[in-house]
Parts: structure tokens; C-alpha cells; sequence
């Protein structure tokens, strides 16, 4: 999570799993969010790059997003991986992100 003193400014989370289950692919990064007045600041941006040196340091080589945006996670890196259904059976869009 990032913080501003004691403002949350922008989080996510880095799982085994997230809501695309059942599934082999791991890890995921989850519930992504930017407060309103911090947006446009790439805080997410941030966030992620955080996310891919943990994964690197666990020598993992791909980290999964599952979403239903288009053209935001494409700014970082990711690319569309394919549509798989979340736990309540909603198609998704699940997007890739190589570690390298």
C-alpha cells in the first residue's frame, strides 16, 4: 500500500489466488485500487513495481491480473492473457504481466 502520513493513497494485493478459481495460474495481483483525488499519478504503477521484485526475487515468472478494465493494466506492462470465469461465474478479462 502506499501512504501520505497517515492518508491511504493507493493498495493492492499480491495472492496465490485471487477470484478466478479454480485456476493453476499464480500468483495474482488483487483488489487494485486508487483513491479518486490520487489518480492520473500512476500510484498503481508503483505499487506493481514493488510486486515484481518480490515475484523476481521468488523466481516467479508470470503474475496474473483478473479485471474487467481495458487499457489500464496495458500501461504496466501487461498484456490480455484470455477471459476465464470468476468464483460467482462472470467472464473476466485476465491479463499476464512476464517477470523477466
Amino acid at each position: 500500500m502506499l501512504v501520505n502520513e497517515d492518508e491511504l493513497i493507493s493498495f493492492c494485493t499480491y495472492a496465490e489466488k485471487d477470484d478466478i478459481q479454480p485456476t493453476v495460474l499464480t500468483p495474482w495481483i488483487g483488489f487494485v485500487y486508487t483513491f479518486p483525488q490520487y489518480r492520473g499519478h500512476r500510484y498503481a504503477g508503483k505499487l506493481f513495481h514493488e510486486i515484481e521484485k518480490l515475484a523476481k526475487a521468488e523466481k516467479v515468472q508470470d503474475i496474473f491480473i483478473s479485471t474487467n478494465h481495458i487499457g489500464l493494466y496495458e500501461k504496466y506492462g501487461c498484456e490480455f492473457y484470455q477471459m476465464m470465469n470468476d468464483m460467482e461465474g462472470e467472464p473476466s478479462r485476465v491479463y499476464r504481466k512476464h517477470i523477466d
